[in-house]
């Protein structure tokens, strides 16, 4: 009788022991796993995500030509942009600004308007369409797809943001209610920024001088 009672209380305590066991193993490896995981998160968090850069690309001015009135027409000035490599860059997500000695015009033509000369800040707030020209879209056929890409060229001309609802906005020193249109002196220098939006991030940058306009 005595042996029985001895035999079912080991019995009784093997199988207790061997339940217990394998969940003291899970419960240690779930806190091996939680203090990996937090141990790959600190270490992580100073390493860079190359998701996170913005985009990149290089830009060169090709030609500048153009001039100020009377010797040229706003229309005759013009800048081709090369693409030369780096990422597709959304036409809605690029401001370009073009800085450099010129003139645009202020006011209402014969009705009190007057051409204005000085440091010209021109900035095309996106490449996309909408607030520009016909001939913007037209001497752009590359940013029919929503991106300019490596190896494509733009071309943005003095006339650009005439019209209502301009996204080409020009300033000369502090006048900043002018009609939109932009000439650089030629001989002078130029100055283009190509900038990430909305960040204001900058992605490229380059200068030339501007050549004499060709009559059209």
């Amino acid at each position: 009788m005595g042996q029985k009672r001895l035999f079912s209380h080991f019995l009784k305590f093997n199988l207790t022991d061997q339940g217990v066991s394998p969940v003291v193993g899970t419960l240690l490896m779930l806190v091996i796993t939680l203090l990996l995981i937090g141990v790959t998160a600190v270490s992580l968090a100073g390493v860079p995500n190359p998701l996170k850069k913005g985009l990149t690309a290089d830009v060169e001015i090709e030609l500048i030509e153009g001039g100020v009135p009377n010797e040229v027409r706003y229309k005759e000035n013009f800048i081709t942009l090369a693409h030369e490599g780096g990422d597709p860059l959304p036409l809605e997500n690029i401001r370009i600004v073009i800085v450099g000695q010129g003139s645009s015009y202020t006011g209402v033509v014969a009705h009190g308007g007057k051409i204005v000369d000085g440091d010209i800040r021109a900035t095309y707030l996106d490449l996309g369409p909408a607030g520009k020209e016909p001939h913007y879209v037209t001497s752009n056929p590359c940013i029919a797809d929503g991106y300019w890409s490596a190896g494509e060229v733009i071309l943005l001309n003095g006339d650009d943001g005439l019209g209502h609802n301009s996204t080409v906005t020009v300033q000369v020193g502090s006048i900043t209610n002018t009609s939109n249109n932009f000439g650089f002196k030629k001989g002078t220098e130029v100055t283009v920024k190509i900038i990430e939006n909305p960040s204001g991030r900058l992605i490229s940058g380059c200068n030339a001088n501007v050549m004499a306009a060709k009559k059209i």
